[in-house]
């Protein structure tokens, strides 16, 4: 068996029947990203609630990042303290005032096509559909919802819905993009900071005017010092007696009678000068 020089042929593979490994099965590579539906996501964000996934119905509510939301599921958040959200009371949404689409059709059937773009709300200026597909923005103080688009073609400084006056600041995009919520977020957070130094200053001006209230009711009160010692009161009692004895009658009748007689007598001299005149005259 030493002296056989058996060779056999080279296979390829691993030798167990001419199976070939390729390099995707040798070398691992990252997976592709999956690609969104756009039209799926799309629909989720304009017509399903941002915290619950329903489907959004009257009363819809929106914060300052643009998101839309049932008026049910903000309060059940703000009952149930242990879902975090930027969410904290109801002043920080808005309830958004809503233009109908007269044409929207909501029932779905399995033989119709289905338009991802069709949407129960419209901008009542222009008619665009509230679908995702035109930007949409609303104003923070009134809620009325209107296209973008219709603010560039028919600018004006009021509501165009309902006339209240408009802000830039106040101004806030329905389901924006990543640059628009980081701006809004940012906005959001600086009107967080001026509406707590707004409280502070608030809270020390009610606070020095109850200081000075205080100040001014502890000196009406007479103090220590000025009140009136011992020695002072019986000074005054007896100038008041002395006025008193001044001014007070004699009780004897004879010296009434004298004084009476007195004055009488006073009289009787002016008299008599009086006709010692008329007599002179005539």
């Amino acid at each position: 068996s030493s002296g056989i020089n058996a060779e056999w042929p080279l296979r390829p593979g691993g030798g167990d029947g001419g199976s070939i490994p390729t390099r995707c099965e040798l070398v691992k590579l990252k997976k592709a990203a999956e690609v969104k539906n756009k039209d799926q996501h799309m629909v989720g964000k304009w017509q399903h609630c941002a915290l619950s996934g329903q489907t959004l119905a009257k009363p819809i509510m929106s914060c300052r990042l643009g998101r839309l939301y049932n008026k049910e599921a903000v309060i059940e958040t703000l009952l149930d303290k242990s879902i975090k959200s930027h969410i904290k009371k109801l002043s920080d949404v808005v309830e958004l005032k809503l233009t109908d689409n007269a044409v929207y059709n909501s029932e779905i059937k399995a033989d119709l096509y289905i338009d991802h773009y069709s949407a129960p709300f419209v901008c009542p200026v222009i008619g665009l559909e509230m679908s995702g597909r035109y930007r949409f923005i609303y104003n923070w103080s009134c809620g009325c919802a209107i296209s973008e688009r219709a603010t560039i073609e028919i600018p004006s400084e009021t509501c165009h819905k309902c006339g209240t006056p408009i802000v830039k600041e106040d101004l806030i995009i329905i389901n924006g993009t990543e640059e628009d919520i980081v701006k809004l977020t940012e906005q959001m957070k600086r009107r967080k900071e001026e509406s707590k130094k707004g409280k502070k200053s608030k809270n020390y001006v009610v606070s020095e005017a109850t200081s000075k209230d205080k100040l001014s009711v502890n000196n009406d009160e007479p103090a220590a010092d000025d009140k009136p010692s011992k020695n002072k009161r019986h000074n005054i009692q007896d100038g008041n007696d002395k006025q008193h004895k001044k001014t007070k009658v004699s009780s004897d009748p004879k010296e009434s009678k004298n004084k009476f007689e007195d004055t009488n007598s006073y009289k009787k001299l002016f008299h008599k000068k009086e006709k010692s005149t008329t007599a002179t005259l005539r």
